[in-house]
């Protein structure tokens, strides 16, 4: 053989693998056999469990080979049983279920070609329950359902077969199982059917619901079960008739009886439901009453008279009430009603009534009092017997009327009650009248009284508050609501007419005084009033009339018509230099008038001219509107102000601006610096107390307390004899020093700014004290404080002049270049030389110096003279005329024009007050102190084109001084009323000149005379002669700076602004003063200075003068000069420029002078300049020649012996002498003078030339 046999446990073969091995075999001597092997094994067993072997069928002496199999590995023959493919042993290789596959075929193969077809059946266990589909079952079912009545319900399932799939269903319940039961119904295969089956009647008055278990089992021992609720709801049929609660009803009535009268009522039940229980009644008319007599309640039962009743026709009625349902096929009963009739008298009382209104008619007012008299009502009876009494009682009135009897048969009916026809307008009252038979007889009389009005109830509206809501932008005419009073009264007195009472908000609203509606007659603004209060009357039309009141509460509707408004349009803040970033130092607050849904607002920083810094220094909280520091910024470095553009928006895409103006505020973070730091100056050892030696100076960048600059001098050695003017930076002799003789002494003054920082380097000072031989003259004071009257005569003594010793003769050394002092050389009086003029110069600062020929040194003195004021100068228009425009609806009270004049003296006598002169200026007013012109109220219509007004200036000198300005007021009669018109007709502002370009300057701001018209409204600056520095935002009306401004250049400019909506144009004028600021440095007139002076034993004085200008103006061109070099021969007068040589020059010591001359001005930050004086120095004769080689002694000795036999004209010797002149005055010339002779024992002296410097002796030995 060719094919060989698979590995254990088995050989997986095809079938067509078998066929070809069958067919070899075939080939083999010996035949093949097929034999079939049957066999089974349970469900649910373990795996592993043997099922059988495939030997069991052949012969015992078949050789055991192996066997192959016709299953492919993957079939589910080999993934359920185990088969081992050499003992042939079958066993389960999980556990088998059944209900998945019942029953395993394959086929075997051995290799002798023997056949095994092998069928393997899994039995059933009982391993499953039966299982209903569902839970629960309701049924309906009719209570007359006969029994027998079949019900088919869906079986239960058991996955099981045979005895052990489901067997039968019983119920559990014993109560439904005498009622109900269950029966099986093959329904093929191995399920039942359920027949559910009404074993009894159902009756739903007894039982209407059933509920109970079926449960079905299977034939297991034990069996299982399963379990269905079944839910039976019994349907109501009409198998009930009605049933009275009597059988038979007997009742009595009179027979005069009323029709209507309720004889008796019956009543019948019927078990049923709905439509089958309820219950109708009706007479038998076939059987009894066919003269309807009697009618009956269908529904009530209730039997009422329905004809009269006669008790000699018929003293007793039989009726046959019969009851039925509604059911669809209706159930009958019957009852029996016996009426019995009563016998009465046959004559009734007769009632008469006569009413005392004026109109006969049954009325009474509302308004009648206790006991008035209504009607009058009398009875009769023509058989009243022998009680000849007739009973007589009121029904009806509700107790609001009575009986009065006059007699036994006459009667007055009178009120009883307080009537309120409102209430009740209409009463019927009934008499009744009754004999005393027996049976009595009885009548009535029924009439009505009519409640008459009188005007006592007020209107009352059907709501004490009206409430509605309606949007702000509704037009004037809008209808709002009716409003609706009903008075209760009739007539006139219930007509009602409504009006508003006059309350705050009522001018918005009008009411119709007929229908009551109210409408708006104005604009509604739910920013002004977001609810608007009315009050409505509504009077009747009676006699005194009545009313009431109602509220009506109109809530304003928001609509997004209101741009965010900034609290401040311009903020004005402070804030530290180097404030840490991110600190919060202002918050804006802009509110919405608008409502929570347009009214939230968000901040921005932008620009309106498009320059936005990306480097900006500040920016803003979205949110809360809190400005916080972005980046570090210096005061110094040029970060002193911002203007900062600030946006609301808000929710609607509305938004509005404002500036916030920061001021950087100053730190102390810069100390004091002298400039110079070097100071030189001489002073005489013999100079008094208290005489100013110098001036330091030294500057703060710091602005403020922390730029204020104090002086201290630096303790030293002879510090003592100084002090320093802790303002000023002024040094004064403290103490003498005429015990130092020639000295230089080094001082220190050191500067701390307000904030207690100190300079890094102190000031240093050399003061050379001079050692004069006598003492100059010296002055009795080192300061005078003087005064003089600006109209005081050339010659008038300065006010406190003084008279010193006639030794003194002192002179006006500087101060006074124009000579307009002089001093008497032997007095020493001070007095004006020439008149003077305080408006050019309010004061004089004078150096008087004294000297004697003695002493090459000067004594001086300050002369410090005010120049008192006189009004001598009138006020001064800037201009003579201007012409202006009014319009027609200009508002009073608005500002028209700013007049300014000034005056240059000072005091009271420069205080202006301004006034209007004549008749024409009636509606115009002008401020006494400011200028501002006012309209002081309306233009009339039909009033002057033009009005002349004459503006007088005076000042409040003693006797005032005025002038007059001219205004032309032209009015344009043709702007309306409702016209564009600027808050007022002049602006004016200051501004420095150093403002930085786009700083804000000045907001004008237009507005309509009328309601919304001032939206939309556009500015520009109209075009002038020049080119002017600035720009405005044409939506904000913020005008800002294009261009740097030069106060030197342009001080101030006046331009018009234009405001334009499309409800017309306005003008307005500007008017912007330019300050000055300290950008200009004081510039000397030379570059240098050049003076000749000749030597002297005494000082010069005044040798000339030095003069700067500053462009500035103020106390920024204010000059101080200092002298920062050699002050031990000069000195420079601090005001005027004026250099003086107070000590006397030697040219043989220095025959040139260079001076350095400071200059500064008093503005902040201080700005100086510096100029060299060149001093030279010509010669005087002043030296005589000396002998330079000539011994300590002076003398020249000669040997005369060495002479003897000399010719003449031999040398003797030779001499030397210098001048130190210059020139001329240096040139020597010698000569031999006669001689004295001085003869002595041993020699011979011949003194040649003697004098105070050197003597000349010729010795002969």
């Amino acid at each position: 053989m060719f094919w060989r046999r698979m590995c254990h446990p088995c050989a997986a073969i095809s079938v067509l693998d078998l066929l070809i091995a069958a067919s070899l075999l075939l080939l083999e001597p010996c035949s093949a056999q097929v034999y079939n092997l049957s066999l089974s094994v349970e469900e649910g067993l373990p795996a592993g469990t043997i099922v059988g072997d495939l030997r069991a069928l052949l012969p015992e002496e078949t050789a055991s080979s192996g066997f192959f199999i016709s299953e492919s590995r993957e079939s589910y023959v080999f993934k359920d049983l185990e088969i081992d493919g050499d003992t042939g042993i079958i066993a389960t290789a999980v556990v088998l279920d059944r209900e998945s596959r019942d029953r395993y075929e394959f086929v075997a193969a051995t290799l002798t070609g023997d056949v095994i077809k092998v069928k393997i059946d899994v039995r059933d266990v009982n391993d499953h329950s039966p299982i209903f589909r569902r839970d629960v079952v309701s049924l309906n079912i009719s209570e007359q359902s006969p029994p027998d009545t079949r019900f088919q319900l869906e079986g239960a399932q058991d996955e099981d077969e045979g005895d052990f799939g489901t067997q039968g269903y019983r119920i559990t319940s014993s109560t439904a199982g005498e009622i109900f039961k269950v029966e099986n119904r093959n329904g093929g295969g191995n399920s039942f059917n359920l027949d559910f089956i009404l074993s009894g009647r159902l009756d739903r008055e007894v039982e209407d619901f059933y509920t109970f278990i079926i449960e079905a089992f299977d034939g297991g021992v034990p069996p299982k079960t399963g379990k269905l609720q079944v839910e039976v709801h019994v349907l109501d049929e009409n198998d009930n008739p009605p049933v009275f609660n009597q059988s038979e009803y007997k009742v009595l009535v009179w027979e005069n009886a009323p029709l209507l009268t309720a004889v008796c009522q019956v009543y019948a039940t019927d078990l049923d439901l709905g439509n089958n229980g309820q219950v109708t009644y009706e007479i038998s008319r076939r059987q009894s009453d066919p003269d309807e007599v009697f009618v009956i309640d269908s529904t009530t039962g209730l039997i009422r008279v329905n004809k009269a009743l006669d008790y000699e026709s018929q003293p007793l009625h039989e009726l046959i009430i019969r009851a039925q349902d509604n059911g669809m096929q209706p159930e009958y009963s019957s009852a029996f009603v016996v009426v019995k009739v009563l016998d009465v008298n046959d004559n009734s009382p007769t009632i008469n009534v006569m009413f005392l209104s004026e109109s006969s008619d049954g009325e009474v007012s509302e308004g009648a009092g206790m006991g008035q008299y209504v009607a009058r009502i009398s009875v009769s009876d023509p058989d009243l017997g022998e009680a000849n009494e007739i009973k007589v009682s009121l029904e009806g009135g509700d107790g609001k009327f009575t009986l009065k009897p006059s007699d036994d048969f006459l009667f007055s009916l009178c009120v009883d009650g307080e009537l309120d026809r409102e209430q009740v307008d209409m009463y019927e009252l009934k008499i009744v009248a009754s004999d005393f038979g027996v049976p009595p007889l009885w009548s009535e009389k029924t009439f009505l009284i009519k409640v008459s009005d009188v005007n006592d109830s007020p209107p009352v509206f059907d709501q004490d508050i009206y409430a509605m809501n309606i949007s702000e932008d509704v037009l004037p005419g809008s209808a709002l609501l009716k409003v609706r009073a009903k008075d209760v009264d009739e007539g006139l007195n219930s007509a009602v007419h409504y009006s508003l009472e006059k309350l705050e908000d009522g001018y918005l609203v009008s009411i119709d005084p007929k229908s009551g509606f109210i409408t708006t007659v104005a604009h509604l603004d739910h920013e002004k009033e977001s609810v608007i209060h009315v009050l409505v009357v509504a009077v009747d039309g009676g006699n005194p009339p009545l009313s009431s009141t109602a509220t009506v509460i109109v809530h304003v509707e928001d609509v997004n018509d209101n741009e965010p408004v900034f609290e401040k349009q311009l903020y004005n803040i402070s804030v530290p230099e180097h404030s840490p970033v991110g600190s919060c130092f202002l918050q804006v607050s802009a509110a919405d008038a608008d409502g929570a849904e347009f009214g939230r607002v968000r901040y921005s920083l932008v620009d309106g001219f498009d320059r936005y810094d990306k480097r900006h220094l500040f920016d803003i909280n979205p949110e809360s509107g809190d400005i916080c520091v972005a980046r570090d910024f210096d005061r110094e470095a040029g970060h002193v102000d911002r203007d900062v553009l600030v946006k609301a928006e808000d929710q609607g895409g509305l938004s509005s601006q404002t500036y916030v103006h920061i001021e950087v505020e100053d730190i102390n973070d810069n100390r004091p610096v002298f400039n110079p730091e070097r100071y030189v100056t001489s002073i005489s050892c013999h100079t008094p107390p208290g005489t100013e030696i110098l001036t330091v100076i030294a500057a703060d960048a710091d602005s403020g307390t922390f730029g204020h600059i104090y002086y201290d001098l630096v303790p030293g050695d002879l510090s003592s004899h100084f002090v320093v003017d802790a303002s000023t930076g002024s040094m004064y002799l403290a103490s003498p020093l005429s015990h130092l003789g020639t000295a230089s002494l080094k001082l220190s003054v050191s500067a701390r700014d307000g904030g207690g920082l100190s300079s890094p380097r102190p000031a240093d000072v050399t003061v050379n004290v001079l050692r004069g031989a006598p003492a100059p003259a010296i002055f009795q004071r080192s300061r005078y404080l003087f005064s003089v009257s600006e109209d005081a005569p050339a010659g008038t003594p300065v006010v406190g002049g003084w008279r010193d010793p006639l030794s003194l003769c002192p002179s006006i050394s500087s101060g006074d270049p124009l000579g307009h002092f002089q001093v008497h050389p032997q007095s020493g009086l001070l007095s004006t030389r020439r008149t003077l003029d305080r408006e050019s110069q309010p004061y004089f600062l004078l150096v008087l110096q004294s000297y004697t020929s003695t002493s090459p040194i000067y004594s001086s003195a300050q002369v410090n003279v005010s120049v008192s004021d006189v009004n001598d100068n009138p006020p001064v228009f800037s201009r003579d005329q201007d012409t202006i425009s009014v319009s027609l609806g200009t508002v009073p009270g608005i500002a028209l024009y700013i007049v300014h004049a000034h005056d240059r003296d000072a005091g009271a006598n420069a205080r202006v007050r301004y006034s209007l002169l004549g008749g024409s200026a009636e509606p115009f007013v002008v401020d006494a102190r400011l200028g501002t012109v006012f309209l002081n109220r309306s233009l009339a219509q039909d009033g002057p084109t033009t009005y002349s007004l004459r503006i007088q200036a005076e000042d409040e000198g003693t006797p005032a001084l005025a002038s007059v300005m001219m205004l032309s007021v032209s009015v344009d009669g043709a702007a309306s009323e409702e016209g564009l018109a600027f808050e007022t007709l002049v602006y004016q502002v200051e501004i420095s000149e150093g403002a930085q370009r786009d700083s804000r300057v000045i907001q004008v701001r237009a507005h309509g005379q009328g309601r919304h018209t001032s939206s939309g409204v556009s500015y520009s600056l109209l075009s002038a002669s020049r080119v002017l520095p600035f720009r405005i935002h044409a939506k904000s009306g913020w005008m800002v700076l294009d261009q740097v401004l030069d106060y030197e250049s342009v001080p101030a400019y006046r331009f018009r602004v234009a405001a334009a909506n499309s409800e017309g144009t306005a003008t307005a004028t500007i008017i912007v003063t330019v300050l000055d600021e300290n950008d200009n440095a004081p510039v000397f007139t030379h570059g240098s200075y050049f003076y000749t002076i000749q030597e002297s034993s005494s000082p010069q004085g005044l040798m000339g003068t030095v003069r700067a200008t500053d462009r500035d103006s103020g106390k920024n061109s204010r000059l101080s000069y200092v002298l920062l070099s050699d002050g031990k021969h000069f000195r420079i007068n601090p005001n005027t420029g004026e250099v003086i040589n107070w000590v006397a020059l030697d040219r043989e010591q220095h025959t040139h002078h260079t001076l350095e001359i400071l200059v500064t001005d008093h503005g902040f930050p201080r700005r100086n300049a510096t100029c060299r004086v060149h001093v030279l120095v010509t010669d005087a004769n002043d030296n005589p020649p000396q002998f330079t080689h000539l011994p300590p002694g002076r003398e020249i000795s000669v040997q005369v012996s060495f002479w003897a036999g000399l010719p003449a004209g031999s040398m003797v010797t030779t001499t030397y002498a210098k001048d130190l002149d210059a020139g001329e005055n240096g040139t020597v010339r010698y000569s031999m003078t006669s001689g004295t002779c001085i003869k002595s024992s041993d020699k011979t002296t011949v003194v040649l030339e003697e004098n105070d410097s050197h003597r000349v002796l010729l010795l002969i030995v």
